[in-house]
């Protein structure tokens, strides 16, 4: 009789120490509460819809010039500033010692829809120059959406890939890539009814 109420008071008893000694112990975690903070957020947004981080910034578009040139003015600066967007360059539209290149006024208006009047980052390249030979900052151009200017604009058949002069070797060949793309697809400037490639 006595073994039987042993055997049926232990497991209790073993509970009930379990559940003091849990009282005491502060940094016990409970199993109603998860983890971690970080479990936390993993649940949350696994569920959630989490929009598009928006680009940090660094200069405002005033105006676009033609479909590879913009006028900005830099965060911190208080006179506006010519940029060349590297490793592009599209038809020419404004060149008065030229004229208007097949496809050029199209690539400009293409360039406005993405960028003038809204904010951008620009980012230099550390292998290519500073500057060019009109004193225009030569950079990449990043959108609000992390949308890569430069390169949009070649995929979209806007612009050719403009690689022979210093500047990433990698960069180089991923603009280059996107030029052969929008050849084979026949996208913008390369599209028979348009330019056929042609300028």
């Amino acid at each position: 009789m006595k073994a039987n109420i042993r055997r049926i008071l232990f497991p209790i008893l073993v509970v009930a120490i379990f559940f003091l000694l849990q009282s005491f112990d502060k940094t016990a975690p409970s199993s109603l509460e998860p983890a971690s903070i970080n479990e936390t957020l993993t649940i949350a947004t696994s569920t959630a819809i989490i929009p598009a981080p928006v680009t940090s910034t660094n200069a405002l578009v005033l105006r676009v010039v033609d479909g590879d040139t913009i006028v900005v003015m830099r965060d911190g600066q208080t006179t506006e500033e010519k940029v060349r967007l590297l490793g592009v360059n599209t038809p020419e539209s404004v060149d008065p010692r030229r004229a208007v290149e097949c496809f050029g006024k199209e690539a400009s208006r293409f360039l406005q829809s993405l960028i003038e009047g809204k904010r951008v980052r620009l980012e230099p390249d550390l292998e290519a120059d500073e500057i060019d030979k009109y004193g225009r900052l030569l950079r990449k151009v990043i959108g609000e959406n992390g949308v890569d200017i430069n390169a949009h604009l070649i995929e979209q058949g806007y612009a050719y890939a403009y690689v022979t002069f210093p500047m990433n070797k990698m960069r180089r060949t991923y603009l280059k890539n996107l030029q052969s793309k929008a050849e084979q697809t026949a996208v913008g400037l390369w599209n028979p009814s348009t330019c056929d490639g042609q300028k």
